[in-house]
């Protein structure tokens, strides 16, 4: 059981220690989401989150600002849901 318990804590150890290398949060924000203006908001360990501006939407109830987050995990982006501020 040990035997067991030693290999699968080490292939842990190492994949955890992989993906905080390539963690996208260590490069600059505006190189990972293609010259276009981002913000990294967190950044852990393993994966960092990223807000993206994508403009100005104007409706009948007022003006929103809407963000495409991303987050990045070992050099990949994934997009998450958008967020949604009102724009005073």
């Amino acid at each position: 059981m040990k035997k067991y318990f030693t290999g699968i804590l080490v292939t842990l150890i190492m994949v955890i220690g992989i993906l905080g290398i390539t963690n996208p949060g260590f490069k600059q924000p505006y190189q990972l989401l293609d010259n276009q203006e981002g913000k990294l908001i967190h950044n852990y360990f393993i994966f960092s989150v990223y807000v993206h501006n994508e403009g100005l939407v104007k409706n009948e109830k007022g003006n929103y600002r809407f963000y495409r987050r991303y987050i990045g995990i070992a050099l990949h982006f994934y997009e998450i849901s958008p967020l949604r501020v009102k724009d005073e």
